[in-house]
């Protein structure tokens, strides 16, 4: 049986059932769902919630149950790649590295096989105001989808998987914001031929497929490819129903919504609330026409919620992974690589190194920098900091840098195109901090107590029963 959401929800039932919360009263997407949600957040608690009932939006209610914050804690992405829920650190990171390695060829399934195709719409059948589409933010004003978006190269078919918003304009018309990337280019090139880009969002699927769309591999590689490898077997396809094999989408997502990227027509778009916790402006983006929507029986509608840890958690992990794979390259002695929540899980990295030589740390984080174009800081500290340890790192910048020694400035770069302190679209600056000790001098000892002592004082020995509760053990 194929791996899917329905697989992943079961698994998490029994190894993590509190990281899933179920509500059975109807809820509303349009700012209700989000309310639940914050008001867990406010409480710091991020489980996956799964609403029994909702309705869509029009107010009225759906077949479709909603689901969202399923990506909010990296506990849950270890368990979606086969780990122990408390592996979300380092070992997280290494298991996507050494899965992404080895490549798994795709299978295309026929019609009749693929679970997404239990119900099609096609034509005046198609109304995307049936779903439960979320209003997450007061200024969004209307429903975006804001899942992943499947879309094949025009030129050599291999096909690209990244998360991507579709503002609903009508039942059958959105818009499409993409950063200058996969996505973009794809439609660059097809649109300089006058022809439309076929795509599909992907609303509900395993976890493993949504991680494998964050991952940084070459244009000219399959995506997925990385999603099989992660799932550990073959992602299974169908062709489209709008587009057959020119599009081919996975058969075991939950809902597929097929549309074309019209070409040379620009709508307005916007504000929506973006992962940075900010809204992004108003601007002109691309104009998409939806020509089929599928689903299976009983669907579950996934949909993030946007400018929350469910929005930046997924992709963090394949960022840390690729960058961990190239700065090694460059600086075998690296340990660790984390972009932390502080900093979206985009714009900041932590690396930790076993420094051999000084210099190491500035070249580490140098070749940090050009696979993504949103991180803008890197902190390089030395092996004995957890890197996963926001308090450690800090610690290390406070203790180990002076800033006339420590900080690097590299200007005019092309920068994220969504970072609201960049004063121009594309180009900003960015950042590094070494704060790992000198090695060319004496520097203070860290503090610690002797091993062999702490082997033999055991706080079991020391508490009692209700003192150890109080303390957690």
């Amino acid at each position: 049986m194929a791996r899917d959401l329905r697989d992943y929800l079961d698994v998490l039932r029994k190894t993590a059932p509190e990281e899933l919360v179920v509500v059975e009263r109807e809820v509303n997407p349009r700012l209700e769902a989000s309310a639940i949600l914050q008001h867990l957040e406010n409480r710091d608690a991020s489980p996956a919630v799964l609403f029994q009932k909702s309705k869509n939006c029009r107010g009225e209610s759906s077949p479709f149950r909603l689901l969202s914050n399923l990506h909010a804690t990296r506990r849950r992405c270890a368990v979606a790649l086969g780990l122990e829920k408390e592996q979300w650190r380092s070992e997280l990171v290494d298991a996507y590295a050494r899965l992404q390695r080895r490549r798994v060829k795709p299978v295309v399934l026929g019609r009749d096989e693929a679970p997404v195709k239990e119900v099609v719409r096609t034509g005046k059948e198609v109304d995307l105001y049936e779903l439960p589409v979320m209003t997450v933010n007061a200024m969004d004003g209307q429903p975006y989808l804001n899942n992943v978006a499947v879309a094949a190269d025009p030129d050599t078919g291999v096909h690209n998987a990244s998360h991507h918003r579709m503002k609903i304009k009508s039942p059958t018309r959105t818009g499409l914001y993409s950063s200058p990337r996969h996505l973009w280019n794809y439609f660059r090139r097809a649109e300089e031929q006058g022809k439309p880009l076929p795509v599909a969002m992907v609303h509900g699927h395993h976890p493993a497929f949504q991680l494998a769309t964050e991952c940084l591999i070459p244009m000219e590689e399959d995506e997925y490819e990385v999603a099989g490898s992660l799932l550990g077997e073959p992602l299974r396809l169908v062709p489209s129903e709008a587009f057959g094999d020119r599009l081919l989408v996975p058969a075991d997502a939950e809902v597929v919504i097929e549309a074309e990227i019209l070409p040379n027509v620009r709508e307005a778009e916007g504000p929506y609330g973006e992962f940075t916790g900010y809204y992004g402006p108003m601007r002109y983006a691309w104009a998409c026409e939806v020509k089929a929507i599928t689903y299976r029986k009983d669907p579950i509608f996934v949909h993030y919620f946007a400018g929350h840890a469910d929005h930046t958690v997924v992709g963090a992990i394949g960022k840390e992974a690729g960058i961990l794979e190239i700065v090694r390259a460059a600086v075998p002695t690296v340990k660790a690589v984390h972009f932390p929540l502080s900093g979206c899980c985009r714009f900041i990295a932590y690396i930790s190194i076993a420094q051999k030589a000084e210099g190491e740390a500035r070249v580490a984080a140098m070749a940090a920098f050009p696979p993504f174009d949103e991180l803008k800081i890197v902190v390089v500290v030395d092996e004995d900091i957890d890197v996963f340890n926001e308090r450690q790192v800090l610690w290390a910048v406070a203790t180990r840098v002076q800033p006339d020694e420590g900080l690097d400035i590299i200007r005019q770069v092309r920068g994220g195109t969504l970072d609201p302190s960049q004063l121009r679209p594309t180009d900003g600056s960015k950042l590094i901090i070494d704060a790992t000790k000198p090695m060319d001098r004496p520097f203070a000892r860290t503090l610690d107590i002797p091993e062999e002592t702490m082997a033999k004082v055991r706080l079991e020995e020391w508490l009692s029963a209700s003192e150890r509760a109080k303390v957690g053990i």
